[in-house]
């Protein structure tokens, strides 16, 4: 839990050094953002897995000054620990995200987002599961310069029965 909060700190201070960063994307233009996410389980989830890593990749337009829409695809893969039932299993799952995302740009190059969709389970030695899925987002765009722009993100990912709190870092390819 101090790792989170940790990161939480660098997140929010690194915002306070580049909040003068200018935004490079115009309306009606598409982005294509792409990078790794690192993710804890939360209550169900927990109980059978013990960390998650996986991909993410979006794609959005804006469709004013400060606020975005588009999809986004994500895969995590959470590492099983011992069965909650103590059979000595270790039960890992992954999970494919499929979402409408939507998000607002405050001026200090802060976001709020919400993405929903589905959400595919694939657990080892169970049937493959699908449930609604929505994600909540807080990050921060940081334009480096006018070849590369860098998205940090904390989000909260929930379905019907897995939820996971996770950070979310990504480079924007166009």
């Amino acid at each position: 839990m101090k790792n989170i909060y940790l990161i939480l700190v660098l997140l929010i201070t690194s915002c306070l050094f580049f909040t003068n960063a200018k935004a490079q994307q115009k309306t009606g233009d598409w982005s294509i953002d792409v990078g790794p996410t690192a993710a804890f389980p939360i209550r169900n989830l927990y109980y059978f897995t013990s960390f998650g890593i996986g991909a993410d990749a979006a794609a959005t337009t804006a469709i004013s000054d400060n606020i975005n829409v588009g999809g986004r695809v994500n895969f995590a893969h959470f590492f099983g620990k011992s069965s909650f039932f103590g059979n000595g299993v270790a039960i890992s799952e992954n999970i494919v995200n499929i979402l409408a995302d939507g998000s607002y740009m405050f001026p200090q190059k802060v976001f709020v987002g919400l993405d929903l969709g589905a959400g595919i389970r694939f657990a080892s030695g169970n049937a493959t599961d699908t449930q609604f899925a929505r994600i909540f987002n807080l990050g921060y765009q940081w334009d480096q310069s006018k070849q590369h722009t860098y998205i940090f993100t904390i989000f909260f990912d929930q379905t019907t029965y897995q939820k996971n709190l996770g950070l979310r870092a990504a480079i924007r390819l166009k």
